[in-house]
């Protein structure tokens, strides 16, 4: 039986209610088994809707699931995405308010701004890259709005691929000659190393998952445009955060970026 609006516009609703609260929801495939993965970007379409219209700004997308593991972990059978807002975004060395998210978890991330308008479908990594200003080292912080992280494909896709806030440093490096899969990142929580990994974990490359989104978002009808931001999938296993935590993950060529948790 196919979801029906009334359906889409209460799961919606819940989602926003959960963020604002900071109190996490039971998974919605338990009441809602019918709900598969376009059902499921119909719900996220619908949130993005509802916060656009109450003032927020569109930023860009992110890229999420970009490697079997995740996918797998998921029930997903392909990466999936969602919008960025401008609101979500933290300083670089910036203080993140542990008490307004639910089970926050980091994550290290190639960034990308866009120069020009990218629309599917057809795009290779090769044409996505040159439409790109230039890449920055980024964090993710991702917060899934249910109950102990118990989530599947329904509630990843609808509940916006889990996304809460994001920083980005402030080097925008140029891509041109700069081998993203093999890019390094290590990925410090207080002081300590609690991961290492290359570009070659997101899709073989962060310029494979630039030109999968692309073609991904063009079959709902939508396409990146100039100023975007892009968020090319995690680099690293995702890190719990609390209060207290302090963050940075240093890259190759893109340098450092920094977070802490109060």
């Amino acid at each position: 039986m196919p979801i029906t609006p009334e359906t889409i516009a209460a799961i919606a609703g819940m989602y926003i209610e959960a963020e604002a609260s900071a109190a996490p929801v039971e998974p919605i495939r338990e009441r809602h088994p019918e709900i598969g993965e376009e059902e499921a970007y119909a719900i996220q379409a619908e949130l993005l809707r509802r916060r656009l219209a109450a003032g927020a700004s569109l930023a860009g997308y992110k890229a999420g699931a970009t490697n079997a593991g995740a996918q797998a972990s998921f029930g997903l059978s392909q990466s999936v995405y969602a919008a960025l807002l401008a609101e979500g975004q933290v300083p670089d060395d910036g203080e993140i308010d542990a008490g307004r998210l639910i089970h926050p978890r980091v994550e290290c991330e190639v960034a990308f701004r866009m120069a020009a308008d990218l629309v599917g479908p057809g795009v290779t990594p090769e044409s996505a890259l040159a439409a790109v200003a230039g890449a920055l080292a980024a964090f993710e912080i991702v917060d899934a709005r249910t109950f102990g992280w118990g989530v599947k494909l329904p509630e990843m896709i609808a509940d916006t691929v889990f996304a809460a806030r994001y920083v980005l440093s402030e080097n925008l490096l140029p891509v041109a000659g700069l081998d993203l899969a093999a890019l390094e990142v290590t990925l410090l929580k207080n002081g300590e190393q609690a991961a290492q990994s290359t570009g070659a974990n997101v899709l073989g490359s962060p310029a494979n998952a630039l030109a999968w989104l692309a073609n991904r978002m063009a079959e709902h009808g939508h396409s990146l445009r100039a100023g975007d931001i892009v968020l090319a999938g995690s680099l690293t296993p995702l890190v719990p955060a609390a209060a207290g935590d302090s963050f940075e993950a240093r890259f190759d060529h893109l340098g450092a970026v920094r977070v802490r948790f109060v």
